[in-house]
């Protein structure tokens, strides 16, 4: 149920965020661009701080009004013939463009003397700009003279555009107007955050298209004509010279960090000489505060509206405008939730974090990549924020899941393992493979002695009653040396240690427990000898080994278990307890990796289904006593292996008598049996068990 949820929630996840995001893309909401503009420019940030940033046109100058100007002629606007004296100095200048407008007379005399400098220069283009409301209307003289400066070259493509379109102009004197070599709008509009990031082509005024100042400049810098296709989206083509772009109203701005600029007070007095000026474009516009607008920009938030003209000149020039990609933007937000959602499937969430951030530094890196190298304007705001917002639900989804997940395992697990295992567990459900795995565990089994004799003695209810006051301890001593348990069959008990999680020392724990089972079933043989009920005995067997542990059954019931060789030889060193007359029987590996324990060797033995011969040992108690049993013992077998019977058969004798050890008794009646049975003549030591 979990699995086919998860299955169905996370495509249905990817699916809703990229298209909610794609939507976003191209809808692009005024909100939404405010909230990303920041994260947008910084792309000409790290430019600079990277120092790759592009220089401007080196033929483009711009003459300022600046703060020495006005402190020596005045504030602005001066007397014309200051302004004239200034053209008249730019004349060797291959353009000269204004972006000031003479829109009131003076004096005669000072209009006709500015007139006539521009005339002499014969480089310049006036500026003028449109207002989208006006008392006064244009006069017709003024209107013709303007429309000498509109593209002449236009073709409509739609019955209508949304160009931008204007009703209203504010513009040069007949005076002036007639003596310039043409002349163009210097409007120049913000984003909706208050930024200025695009330079208009071209607007509507009066039924005719006028380029902006950049466009003209560059109209009459190269000799070219302009030629404009528009549809009902406004430009769908514009030509000039080699230079063509489509399906744009504006170009977006890049921005250099610097501006080439003289002050028009060394210009005036001719501390530049003239023949500087020569075959360069030259822009006349105020930056002194409290003349100009200040302009607020990606790189300046006080930039003058005569810089931004001067760059979109110098982009012109070394063709470095900004240009978008659509198909761009949208890989780079799929490509980015595709990732996202592979690094959401990974293990543990302390490793995807720093995978995720990985995404958004990689986005971050080929966004200004891509933008320094190829001048490519990549949004870089909606595939961050799209996969971060996946990564989140994903996150979200895979909490639910492990959520559910860890109260099934813990559910499944608490009533059998200990709770320290099972927190393990579910903080770390990666290491529980359900399905099968092979590993190493130590497989416990235990069986009471009799048991058949007694459930004949006994009621069903008192026989239910003794055996749930026998696993009830024995469980107990399972769980807490970190076991597994496994099942109850009848009278018996498996468990496994070293599965389903990692427990360091697996044997060592299965034998604290097989002697903690042994302490506690004494325990309860006292409280049974006081209710009258049957005193139980019991053997466990104990080995360690691989196998496969993991839910074995079918669709319909499992069961979490282990199988294999290593279980099946631990069941029947259980049931060899019997034959020795043993409490706790563990095979030669377990003495191996268990080095804080007594064990005594018992024999070697040959169980059904393996052919080499296997040596088992006891394990006991770790007591004085028991350590002389064991060195006594091991005497006597090291004699009873060399077929020395006689000295074997005293010494098994005088421990059963001494220490009334049981194992003792079961060699001592071999040691009497074994040097008359024939087939034990060319014996090689081992004894066969064929049973359990």
């Amino acid at each position: 149920m979990i699995k086919s949820l998860d299955k169905l929630l996370r495509p249905a996840a990817f699916v809703l965020v990229a298209f909610s995001f794609l939507l976003l893309y191209f809808i692009q909401p005024a909100f939404f661009r405010r909230f990303s503009a920041a994260l947008e420019d910084s792309k000409f940030s790290v430019r600079h701080l990277l120092g790759l940033s592009p220089e401007a046109h080196k033929d483009i100058l711009v003459v300022t009004i600046d703060e020495q100007s006005v402190n020596k002629f005045g504030r602005w606007p001066w007397d014309r013939k200051v302004t004239g004296d200034l053209i008249s100095r730019l004349k060797d200048a291959d353009i000269v463009a204004l972006d000031i407008v003479f829109s009131e007379t003076t004096t005669p005399e000072e209009d006709r003397y500015l007139a006539d400098r521009i005339a002499d220069a014969g480089n310049v283009i006036g500026g003028f700009f449109f207002r989208s409301r006006a008392t006064e209307t244009i006069t017709e003289e003024a209107l013709s003279s303007l429309e000498d400066c509109a593209v002449v070259r236009v073709e409509m493509l739609s019955d209508g555009t949304d160009l931008e379109e204007f009703y209203y102009s504010e513009v040069n004197i007949p005076e002036v107007s007639g003596e310039t070599l043409s002349c163009a709008f210097f409007n120049i509009f913000p984003d909706v955050d208050g930024l200025f990031r695009h330079y208009p082509l071209a607007y509507i005024y009066k039924g005719d298209i006028f380029p902006s100042l950049a466009m003209q400049t560059m109209r009459n810098y190269l000799n070219e004509d302009i030629e404009i296709k528009l549809d009902q989206n406004g430009i769908h083509e514009f030509k000039l010279g080699d230079f063509r772009i489509t399906d744009k109203n504006y170009l977006t701005i890049n921005y250099y960090p610097a501006v080439r600029q003289i002050s028009a007070v060394d210009v005036i007095k001719g501390n530049i000489p003239s023949s500087f000026f020569k075959d360069k474009i030259i822009l006349i516009g105020s930056t002194e505060m409290g003349v100009y607008d200040m302009r607020a920009t990606p790189v300046d938030p006080v930039m003058p509206g005569v810089f931004i003209h001067y760059t979109a000149l110098s982009n012109f020039l070394k063709k470095e405008f900004l240009h978008s990609s659509t198909p761009a933007d949208i890989a780079l937000i799929v490509v980015s939730l595709l990732i996202t959602a592979i690094v959401s499937l990974g293990s543990g969430i302390f490793r995807r974090m720093p995978l995720y951030i990985g995404i958004f530094i990689a986005d971050f890196v080929a966004v200004n990549t891509l933008f320094i190298r190829n001048l490519l304007w990549i949004h870089l705001t909606i595939p961050i924020l799209s996969s971060l917002l996946l990564a989140i639900v994903l996150e979200i989804i895979t909490f639910v899941k492990a959520g559910a997940q860890a109260a099934g395992v813990k559910k499944a697990f608490s009533s059998y393992v200990s709770p320290e295992v099972v927190k393990h567990i579910v903080n770390n459900p990666d290491n529980l493979k359900l399905g099968g795995e092979e590993r190493e565990v130590t497989v416990l089994f235990s069986d009471i002695r009799g048991f058949s004799s007694i459930s004949e003695t006994l009621p069903p209810h008192r026989l239910v009653y003794l055996l749930n006051r026998i696993f009830d301890p024995m469980t107990e001593a399972i769980i807490n040396n970190r076991g597994l348990l496994d099942k109850y069959i009848g009278d018996e008990i498996m468990a496994i240690f070293n599965a389903p999680v990692d427990v360091e020392n697996h044997p060592e724990m299965a034998c604290r427990a097989a002697l903690e089972m042994m302490g506690k079933l004494n325990e309860v043989n006292g409280i049974f000898r006081k209710e009258e009920l049957p005193v139980i005995d019991m053997g466990i067997g104990i080995n360690t080994g691989p196998a496969t542990v993991g839910n074995m059954g079918s669709g319909l019931r499992f069961d979490y278990t282990a199988i294999g060789d290593t279980v099946n030889l631990a069941s029947r060193l259980e049931g060899m307890n019997k034959e020795y007359r043993t409490d706790i029987i563990v095979s030669s590996i377990v003495t191996e990796k268990c080095r804080n324990f007594l064990f005594r060797k018992i024999d070697k033995v040959r169980v059904k289904g393996r052919a080499a011969p296997e040596i088992i040992y006891e394990l006991m108690e770790d007591s004085k006593r028991n350590r002389r049993i064991t060195a006594g013992f091991e005497e006597g077998l090291d004699y009873y292996f060399k077929k020395e019977y006689k000295k074997a058969k005293a010494i098994f004798e005088e421990l059963h008598e001494e220490y009334n050890d049981r194992p003792s008794s079961v060699f001592a009646e071999r040691c009497r049996l074994f040097p008359v049975d024939r087939r034990r003549s060319n014996w090689d030591g081992v004894f066969d068990h064929y049973g359990k």
